[in-house]
């Protein structure tokens, strides 16, 4: 790492707006200070930004409402002139480096249909941002489009590869990195105590905006076929009364039945926790797991069946117990400083 090291690199990032509950916008923020804290210069170019941590250099407004006014005013910028790399967040054409944390929208929403035939066809149909969206994100694949791209899980480089013929020469994997000490330090009586919770109660955690892609409902579905009667379902979807790592504590299960995720970044966290976690397949975080071993992969999203099986499972502390050294141990695999080397690896490739 000495000679990457060495170069202090002049980056572009490109997000159009900050989320409180967004997971590339948190990914971005731990991803930035790390390079910050290297020496690294950085500007962000978005349509607003509002935290208080503030790892750039400088932070210029683009005057814009939607992705595609976006990508067409970032190109009106000299970003080449001022910057040795180009790092998008978003579906921007003429990038240098396309970090692909939003999958693929063309395959969210095929992953939709499949789960909801008549709804969901419906909802994509109603909406024209589907349709404009899929149309940006063809450009970022087509000749011209990115140099190179980041996917943050194997499952979704598959399906660039798949459904646009992209360059998997050109595609570096890179999955999440969380400080995993952060998450594993929470409060457990704090974090219940903030959330309105007994100590008696079976918390199972859900953290995930979008009711319906993160699987809201299934989850609640799950819930009324417990056996535990003091079992609570917790969705966080908005900023919490507590820190994370605090809420965290306070559960018992971590549950997120999504129906499409690149890789969910909150399924590391908890992983940091010490939680047993129970996902879905069609959550890239998936590929890192091993069913029944450091977590749970539920083939779909809605088999509820297992579901409930699993959160019968480990209603028993003692089981839950068993699984803590191995989810943590999993997560510490992915330590946010493995994340950002690896990152720094890819910018030396672009030269």
């Amino acid at each position: 790492m000495g000679n990457m090291d060495a170069k202090k690199w002049k980056i572009a990032f490109l997000r159009r707006r900050f989320s409180p509950t967004g997971g590339a916008e948190h990914y971005l923020l731990r991803l930035a200070s790390g390079l910050a804290a290297r020496g690294h210069e950085m500007a962000l170019y978005c349509e607003n930004w509002s935290p208080r941590e503030n790892p750039f250099h400088a932070i210029r407004k683009v005057e814009s409402n939607d992705p595609v006014s976006f990508a067409q005013r970032v190109k009106t910028v000299p970003l080449a002139d001022r910057h040795d790399i180009i790092f998008s967040l978003e579906r921007t054409p003429g990038c240098d480096l396309y970090r692909a944390g939003d999958g693929v929208h063309a395959d969210w929403l095929a992953f939709r249909h499949s789960f909801s035939p008549v709804g969901g066809r419906l909802r994509t149909w109603l909406r024209d941002k589907n349709r404009k969206l899929c149309a940006l994100e063809a450009e970022v694949f087509a000749p011209g489009g990115a140099k190179r791209v980041i996917c943050n899980s194997h499952f979704v480089a598959g399906q660039i590869v798949k459904r646009f013929g992209f360059d998997p020469e050109r595609i570096d994997v890179i999955y999440n990195g969380v400080p995993c000490q952060q998450f594993s330090a929470g409060d457990r009586a704090l974090g219940r105590r903030a959330l309105g919770l007994r100590a008696k109660d079976y918390v199972i955690l859900l953290v995930g905006a979008g009711k319906e892609r993160k699987g809201h409902d299934l989850a609640w579905r799950a819930m009324r076929h417990i056996r535990q009667k003091e079992a609570k379902l917790v969705i966080v979807d908005s900023p919490p009364p507590a820190a994370m790592p605090h809420v965290y504590a306070a559960a018992d299960v971590f549950l997120l039945p999504t129906l499409y995720d690149p890789f969910a970044n909150v399924t590391l966290e908890a992983l940091a926790a010490g939680l047993p976690v129970i996902t879905s397949a069609q959550n890239g975080a998936a590929e890192i797991m091993q069913d029944g071993v450091n977590g749970f992969v539920l083939p779909r999203a809605d088999d509820v069946k297992r579901m409930v099986t699993l959160l019968n499972e480990l209603e028993d502390p003692t089981r839950r117990e068993s699984l803590r050294e191995p989810a943590q141990a999993l997560a510490q695999k992915y330590d946010l400083s493995r994340n950002i080397e690896a990152t720094l690896e890819v910018f030396a490739k672009l030269i």
